[in-house]
């Protein structure tokens, strides 16, 4: 059966590789390396494959063939027990561990971790010429092996030097192997082999250029021959049918050493100083930190943690984190001293929540932590609210020094309103008279149309007005007339005058900041006497810049508005 299974598969292999040399392609040949999961890149790509099929097809006979030797007798139920175990770690390593990953990670690790401690438990009894204290030691470093540890996601140089004691243990079994007589010389050389290879790969990470080699020809090597370690457990399974050359330790002695091997991992792990919860369900409604009971207030803050009524609407830690990692979580979060630390602390957990929500959790584990927040809170509050104030008076008080450069250009002409302020214009310059009230979605003045004419664009209730210049502040006047009033052209740039309309009795101009980036800096009056049509005379000119005041207006505008049903526009006096 054997033979067949090898044949089939380098049939495959050889047909992969054939295709391979025709068409360039290695998907196929690299899918016939099994369990090499990764697709290196190299020159030498198609030949390294083909070395590792070579590898995979040594090992499956290795796997497959079955004892070397006949069955010296009956074998011991330990024995026996053994060699089952043995075999069903090899199935794992062939692929059964990969289908039951795709079930639950969980399940997987525990699965596997658990059948390998059985293993070396049940391997280590079985050796023979070894001391108690021998296999206590080396069960012990096997069971600190398979603990798990928060590593996160560092360097694999690193992470590997945690599974030191694995490697130990490793070590003392192959001792073991050697001084009971069942194995070969050649079974043990493989499993040292196995172990050179598990320091090799991590070694690598830490050469010049290592991703070029992780991912190249060598890397793809050193992943393959990880298949050593699976040939030794094969081989060490089929020669466990050889007769022991010393009996292996029974008794009184067996059980002291698994004992010893069951209590060293508690020594490390250490006394529970108190119960711990394992998963608390959040409540509809958590209580509040005045109706809790003191030793209520870790399930309280547990409530909020897992609650979802919050304003992200998700639980603060991710749902399958245990009680007690939260409170550790939580414990980590009340030893920062401020809210921002406390948030960035909390998404490197995975969790999320806004300030305020997670305040309100915490404030059951670390109530002084909290009320010194809230106090902070409420010191920076008032001190930015001490700063919009002096930002606000800053900026009346600018906005008063520019409205006091503004004058009215027709002091004795009296209107029925008027005023005058500065204007804030922004990038393109420009201003708007429109009817702030008018809904309609009807034409309205149009700045570019406003470009191309030179000044102004008016239709239907809304005129655009451009200026001379931008970014800058300009004066502004307004003057409504019950009829107009004469044309006083002397001293001015531009006149024009338009219709406009007002469906709604207003004609106004953008107040700043309403109006975004521009607008008056002060107020200014409605231009209507009620809704009608309008004429509407707008008088422009430019002042000369002065650099010892590069503050003051660059123009000024005047806006005469006057009843009248003409739509017509007149130009009076041209732009120069």
């Amino acid at each position: 059966m054997a033979a067949v299974i090898v044949t089939i598969y380098l049939i495959a292999a050889a047909a992969a590789a054939v295709h391979a040399a025709v068409s360039g392609d290695l998907r196929a040949l690299s899918m016939a390396t099994l369990w090499v999961s990764r697709f290196a890149v190299g020159d030498w790509l198609g030949l390294v494959l083909a070395g590792v099929c070579g590898l995979n097809a040594w090992a499956l006979w290795q796997v497959l063939r079955g004892p070397a030797l006949p069955r010296a007798g009956n074998l011991p139920p330990s024995v026996v027990w053994l060699r089952r175990l043995i075999y069903a770690g090899i199935a794992g390593d062939l692929g059964l561990w990969e289908l039951v990953e795709e079930l639950s990670d969980t399940v997987e690790d525990f699965a596997s971790a658990g059948l390998w401690a059985a293993t070396v438990i049940l391997l280590l009894h079985v050796i023979s010429g070894i001391r108690v204290w021998f296999r206590a030691v080396a069960i012990a470093l096997c069971l600190v092996d398979l603990v798990p540890l928060p590593l996160g996601n560092g360097p694999a140089g690193v992470i590997d030097l945690f599974a030191a004691p694995g490697f130990a243990c490793m070590v003392m079994i192959l001792i073991g192997q050697r001084r009971d007589g069942r194995w070969s010389g050649a079974t043990i050389g493989i499993g040292q082999l196995s172990l050179v290879v598990r320091l090799g790969l991590p070694v690598l990470t830490f050469l010049p250029r290592s991703e070029e080699v992780l991912f190249g020809g060598v890397g793809l090597l050193f992943s393959a021959l990880y298949i050593l370690s699976t040939v030794w457990l094969a081989r060490t399974a089929h020669e466990l049918a050889r007769p022991a050359a010393v009996p292996p330790a029974t008794g009184r002695t067996s059980r002291v050493s698994v004992a010893l091997a069951l209590a060293l991992p508690l020594v490390v792990v250490g006394t529970e100083e108190s119960a711990r919860f394992s998963f608390t369900a959040a409540r509809e409604t958590c209580p509040s930190y005045a109706a809790t009971r003191p030793e209520d207030r870790q399930r309280a803050f547990l409530c909020l943690a897992r609650s979802e009524e919050n304003a992200v609407r998700e639980p603060m830690f991710p749902k399958d984190q245990p009680d007690q990692r939260i409170l550790a979580h939580g414990a980590d979060l009340c030893a920062l001293p401020k809210a921002k630390d406390r948030a960035a602390r909390l998404q490197l957990a995975g969790g999320a929540a806004e300030p305020h929500d997670l305040a309100a959790a915490l404030e059951f584990l670390c109530p002084g932590v909290v009320l010194r927040q809230k106090a902070d809170e409420v010191l920076e509050q008032t001190e930015e609210h001490r700063r919009d104030h002096l930002r606000e008076a800053e900026w009346q008080a600018e906005m008063a020094k520019m409205n006091a450069r503004c004058s009215d250009p027709w002091p004795k002409v009296r209107a029925r309103r008027q005023g005058t302020a500065a204007y804030r214009l922004f990038e393109g310059g420009g201003y708007y008279i429109f009817d702030d009230r008018d809904e309609t979605e009807g034409p309205g003045g149009d700045f570019f149309k406003a470009v191309d004419d030179g000044f102004i664009d008016a239709v239907g209730s809304s005129a655009a007005i451009m200026t001379f210049g931008e970014n800058g502040p300009m004066c502004l006047t307004l003057k409504a007339f019950s009829k107009a009033p004469p044309l006083r052209l002397k001293g001015w740039h531009m006149v024009v005058e338009v219709g406009i309309a007002s469906r709604t009795g207003r004609l106004v101009v953008e107040r700043y900041p309403e109006g975004g980036d521009s607008g008056a800096l002060g107020p200014l009056p409605d231009l209507a006497a009620g809704p009608g049509q309008y004429r509407m005379r707008v008088y422009a000119r430019e002042f000369e810049w002065d650099e010892k005041d590069p503050n003051a207006p660059g123009e000024e505008h005047l806006i005469v508005v006057y009843p009248g049903r003409s739509t017509k526009k007149i130009t009076h006096v041209p732009r120069s």
